[in-house]
């Protein structure tokens, strides 16, 4: 158990604010690994991630583990028990959190360093930097490369080529479906 010292340390170093704030910390020096506990103000107004609405906690998930920046040589991961609320338009809702993307088993500051390392090195070898699954690295390649394309404008096709020569020869670049 941590003393009050090592969660003020732990809340500036994460960036946590109100309605968060971190309730414990555990280091296992055997392990290599720093466990840090987030708890919410219960009387806390949430909004609904599918509008604006503020609503008060209607009940919790099961606790979610998210892997941080490591602390020194030690694995660091964030503990926190999901708030959910319950909006009269779109029902029972885990709320978003600020620390980390929806379905991710990372925080947003370990994702933009694991792709600074994977842009250095193949998805094995940041795996193998990060201690990662070749699996978890790719994943987090791919919702790198989904929020690059969301961030984008829509192509709008200007201008289309045709090779209206080979088109009488037996060659079908149409798609039937279309015709």
């Amino acid at each position: 158990m941590a003393d009050v010292r090592d969660a003020d340390l732990y809340q500036r170093i994460l960036g946590v604010s109100p309605p968060w704030t971190v309730a414990r910390v555990d280091l296992d020096v055997s392990g290599k690994k720093v466990d840090v506990w987030l708890e919410h103000d219960e009387k806390a107004l949430w909004p609904c991630p599918q509008c604006p609405r503020k609503l008060g906690l209607y009940d919790h998930k099961e606790e979610r583990i998210w892997r941080h920046l490591d602390t020194m040589q030690f694995q660091t991961f964030v503990h926190a028990r999901m708030p959910r609320v319950n909006c009269p338009d779109h029902g029972v809702r885990q709320v978003e959190v600020a620390w980390a993307e929806a379905n991710s088993h990372f925080t947003s500051i370990f994702e933009r360093f694991a792709i600074d390392v994977i842009q250095e090195t193949d998805t094995q070898g940041a795996g193998k930097i990060l201690k990662l699954s070749w699996d978890e690295a790719w994943g987090i390649q791919e919702r790198a490369v989904a929020r690059g394309l969301t961030a984008k404008p829509p192509l709008v096709l200007r201008q289309m080529g045709v090779d209206e020569k080979a088109v009488g020869h037996g060659q079908q670049y149409i798609d039937p479906r279309l015709q």
